[in-house]
């Protein structure tokens, strides 16, 4: 299963890489500790043992969640369930129907698991798993990640369980027509609006969750972090309110990449979401064909803009190319392109995905999206307390 896994993921990376970082629109853990299986209980009844979903019967008190160290994975483990987002895009006539992929925290150990993208298995979360309670007064903190090109949902599955483990819920839609299966030649031009609308469609399906669902009212839906990988990236910018270059988009949006002047209108009244208060873009750069050279400067929340040094995608000429907004940039040395993704890269071990991408990006959304100011929180954002020798940190002055 290792060696399917890692052909499956080679494969992957041949097919997205240099194509789904929005540089060209024509382009088309740490574990958490087991619990004593002693000393659990079975909450759901199936034939298989295999799927039974399995809870201690007394979990630990889990306390302030702000005091816990993001350097560590937390207290919880990861749940997972698949939702679906229907809404009419701007500049569409008609309805769009998406997967959500929801992940979030749970007390269960054992259960059955998901797999994404029809192949890529998570050996640690759990399907269906029962909801723990929120360790945050004000409920649930919520993380929304936007995949890349010809990617899908669970992608950065270890970020996702990383932010499960610390309480958080993470939500991610397939971008429909822009998966490992549903993807178009020539790719849809529509994609470079419809992603922001996809997340921000993604924060109104949470916010108004039928009153039966489990995390109906108790997400924290008007102060989110948003994430992306790779034309993820793209997302990001957009729905933080860079605004596009109009004159510039209108003769690249024709015909034949199914585009009209619905759609130049949308791109000409921007997609910023004020609900996203943080972002996080991975393994990508903004794409100055669609933003021009002063798109940026309509963003006034922090950035937070991580590479890979065996991946250059302009993350550097983005630093020094887009004041006044405050970005933070990490560079990791022997990251490739699905260091902050599937993983498999030949220069960096998997085993620092979590501790490096996981534990930066957790300080970063304790920072901007909960107003946190733990001492290691402010430490791993100024570098006093550094992570790992292998990151290069690029703050402005």
């Amino acid at each position: 299963m290792r060696a399917l896994r890692g052909l499956l993921a080679t494969c992957f990376v041949l097919c997205v890489t240099g194509c789904d970082q929005g540089a060209t629109p024509a382009a088309s853990d740490a574990t958490l500790d087991a619990t004593d299986a002693a000393d659990v209980r079975v909450t759901t009844d199936a034939p298989d043992d295999d799927d039974r979903i399995v809870v201690p019967d007394d979990v630990p008190a889990v306390g302030d969640p702000l005091a816990l160290d993001v350097r560590r994975a937390g207290p919880f483990h990861t749940g997972h369930r698949v939702l679906s987002i229907t809404y009419t895009p701007r500049g569409s006539s008609g309805p769009r129907t998406l997967p959500l992929h929801v992940w979030y925290p749970t007390h269960a150990i054992a259960g059955p698991h998901p797999t994404y993208g029809r192949f890529f298995a998570d050996p640690e979360a759990i399907d269906d798993a029962p909801l723990a309670p929120s360790a945050y007064a004000a409920g649930y903190p919520v993380h929304i990640y936007s995949h890349g090109d010809r990617g899908f949902a669970g992608t950065s599955h270890f970020l996702m369980r990383y932010f499960a483990s610390h309480g958080w819920v993470v939500a991610a839609p397939e971008h429909v027509l822009n998966t490992l299966f549903d993807t178009p030649d020539p790719r849809p031009f529509t994609l470079y609006h419809l992603r922001a609308q996809d997340v921000s469609a993604a924060l109104d399906t949470l916010a108004a969750l039928p009153a039966t669902d489990p995390l109906a009212g108790r997400l924290v839906t008007r102060r989110a972090l948003l994430s992306g990988h790779s034309f993820g990236t793209h997302t990001v910018w957009s729905a933080a309110g860079a605004t596009f270059d109009a004159a510039a988009v209108a003769p690249m949006c024709t015909d034949r990449v199914r585009c009209n002047s619905a759609d130049v209108e949308v791109f000409r009244a921007g997609l910023g979401d004020a609900r996203f208060v943080a972002g996080i873009a991975m393994a990508g750069s903004i794409n100055r064909s669609l933003f021009g050279a002063d798109g940026h400067r309509s963003v006034r929340i922090p950035l937070l803009s991580m590479s890979g040094t065996d991946d250059p995608v302009g993350a550097d000429a983005q630093f020094m190319s887009t004041l006044p907004v405050d970005l933070t940039w990490i560079d990791v040395r022997g990251g490739c392109h699905q260091y902050f993704a599937l993983g498999g890269c030949e220069n960096i071990p998997d085993a620092l995905q979590a501790p490096i991408v996981g534990a930066w990006s957790l300080a970063f959304a304790r920072r901007h999206v909960l107003d946190d100011r733990d001492a290691t929180v402010a430490g791993v954002l100024d570098g006093s307390i550094p992570l790992s020798d292998r990151v290069t940190l690029h703050r402005r002055p």
